[in-house]
């Protein structure tokens, strides 16, 4: 289990994310949250609305290139590719934006987690008991 929350720097297109210095990628963060379950939750949406601007941008880019090529013939076939693709690109636009806000949902849920997690095993906790020749004091 992780030790540590992580950390979100802002970058010129959205955020990084840093777990002990160390810059993270969306699947290990992940792998991260899969013992916090509302954190993953939120992680594996970030990943398909993230697939899905993957696909926006290319498909939609494709189809704007071709725009490009068949506007020198036809010029209505063109301009109406080149709507489609910018449709396509401004999808993917889009889903980045969702994926964003999802990550960073994730990347919070998960911090307040662990902050949770070592706030409730901080403090003081008395044991007292007999082990055979004597007596044991534990502190928590």
């Amino acid at each position: 289990m992780a030790k540590d929350t992580i950390i979100t720097r802002p970058i010129l297109f959205g955020n990084a994310y840093l777990l002990d210095g160390k810059r993270l990628n969306i699947q290990v963060m992940q792998w991260f949250m899969t013992d916090h379950p509302f954190a993953h939750d939120q992680i594996r949406v970030s990943v398909v609305s993230g697939q899905m601007a993957a696909v926006g941008y290319t498909v939609g880019g494709m189809i704007f290139l071709g725009g490009l090529l068949v506007w020198q013939d036809d010029k209505a076939a063109g301009k109406d590719l080149m709507l489609m693709g910018g449709a396509g690109i401004g999808a993917g636009l889009f889903f980045s934006i969702i994926s964003g806000g999802h990550q960073r949902k994730a990347v919070q849920l998960y911090n307040e987690d662990i902050k949770r997690y070592y706030n409730s095993s901080v403090g003081l906790e008395w044991q007292f008991g007999f082990s055979g020749k004597g007596f044991t004091l534990r502190l928590m």
